[in-house]
């Protein structure tokens, strides 16, 4: 039997030898908490005579027993000659303070800390011990939570400098690691704790499961992998969609329409739009023009909007937009070869240098095609800006009078015209 568990102990050596000459770093920093998987792979990765660092983070939940864990921590780093990092947060006074969820605010913390190391030493990777198991108790807290594909898909060994060298292995063959090894480890009380929606599936749900339908561990894992496949056939189109939305901040309701839901999900989170909204965006491809969704991270915050504007979506926020503009001098004859002929002006017209400010509740301007001139705050609302934002949007003047609405209208005093000698194209952009 011995001889057996030293033939497995060898296999999985080779195993995670193989994995890390695939990915290779200067230095491995280990995500150990002090309990069994995480302190099984720093004796692993010991026995491969690896380069690596430990990160512990005491979050202060437990009192003596936080302080033992990093102990603990402590000593074997000091036994083995291993640098060790520690981040020491006071977890119960921050969730007092801002009232966010203790897991979700433990892991912020946990991997802000590893990205601050990591950038301390360039060429690191981060390494953390997730296994099978783990893989399958995601799936079901994700399920239940309502998340889309991006959720349940199986998390990957590697992913943007964080390694995950156990997650193909399952829990017994690293408890029988544990046993042949003769690991010490810290047994962490609140993994008992039926009060952690994580410790229910743990404990309760997932053997139930288990024991009624012994196959079905088997199928979650089969369409994760699916799911993380079908995810990565996807990103392409996602992050060329991505790239548009923030360089125009808006997008056409055509490129839309050609989104998966999971591109479409993904697309919004990744341009930071909360869920709640992000669910209401469908309402806007069948409203008039000008209906917008308004929304306000916390107290405080500038309001957020996004509005239907014709065919496209357009993003905005209730802060004074920052606009640049370009005057480019071109031959008569090249007016047919501007985009947007409406922004064509005559350079003659033009009176002094050219400035923005904010619209003002008196500015007029005279529009081709009328008589007379036309509120900019009426040309602000036909183009569907939202009320709350029309006095934050800027003018482009010159010296004497208004030369143009950004990006929507130009003054009929400078526009060109047949007669036109000094042609002018007018670009608008906005800052960063």
């Amino acid at each position: 039997m011995a001889s057996a568990n030293l033939s497995s102990l060898a296999a999985e050596l080779d195993e995670l030898r193989s994995y890390f000459k695939t990915h290779k770093a200067g230095c491995y920093l280990v995500a150990t908490s002090g309990g069994k998987d995480s302190m099984l792979l720093c004796e692993l990765m010991r026995m491969l005579a690896l380069p690596f660092e430990v990160l512990h983070v005491n979050y202060g939940l437990r009192g003596a027993e936080s302080e033992a864990d990093q102990a603990f921590v402590e000593a074997y780093c000091q036994k083995y000659k291993l640098p060790l990092h520690i981040k020491r947060v006071q977890l119960a006074a921050v969730l007092q303070e801002n009232h966010k969820n203790l897991q979700a605010e433990a892991r912020r913390i946990r991997y802000a800390f590893f990205s601050e190391m990591q950038q301390q030493q360039p060429g690191s990777l981060i390494c953390t011990a997730h296994h099978a198991e783990d893989q399958i108790e995601t799936f079901w807290l994700q399920l239940a939570r309502g998340a889309g594909m991006k959720g349940l898909a199986a998390m990957e060994v590697s992913q943007k400098g964080l390694l995950r060298p156990l997650l193909n292995f399952r829990r017994k063959t690293l408890d029988a690691l544990a046993t042949e090894l003769g690991l010490q480890w810290r047994e962490d009380s609140s993994n008992a704790s039926l009060k952690y929606r994580r410790n229910r599936w743990r404990h309760v749900f997932i053997p139930f499961l288990k024991n009624e339908l012994p196959q079905l561990e088997q199928s979650i894992l089969l369409i994760q992998k699916q799911f993380a496949l079908d995810i990565q056939a996807q990103e392409a189109l996602l992050h060329s969609a991505l790239s548009g939305l923030k360089n125009n901040r808006s997008i056409c309701l055509n490129e839309l329409t050609q989104l998966s839901t999971y591109q479409f999900i993904e697309l919004f989170k990744l341009f930071d739009i909360p869920t709640h909204v992000i669910r209401r965006l469908p309402d806007l491809f069948v409203a008039e023009s000008g209906k917008f969704i308004a929304w306000q991270v916390e107290t405080g915050a500038a309001k957020s909007f996004v509005v239907r504007q014709k065919d496209q979506l357009i993003f905005l926020n209730s802060e004074a937009t920052d606009w640049t503009f370009a005057l480019e001098d071109l031959p008569s004859q090249a007016a047919s070869e501007v985009p947007n002929t409406n922004f064509l002006i005559d350079r003659q017209r033009i009176k002094g240098t050219l400035f923005f400010r904010q619209v003002e509740a008196g500015d007029r301007m005279p529009v081709r095609g009328m008589k007379g001139t036309k509120k900019v705050l009426q040309i602000l609302k036909e183009a569907g800006i939202p009320a709350p934002l029309r006095k934050l949007q800027c003018v482009l003047c010159d010296e004497q009078q208004i030369i143009a609405v950004p990006n929507l209208q130009v003054s009929a005093l400078v526009q060109a015209n047949e007669n036109t000698t000094q042609l002018a194209a007018l670009y608008f952009s906005k800052k960063p």
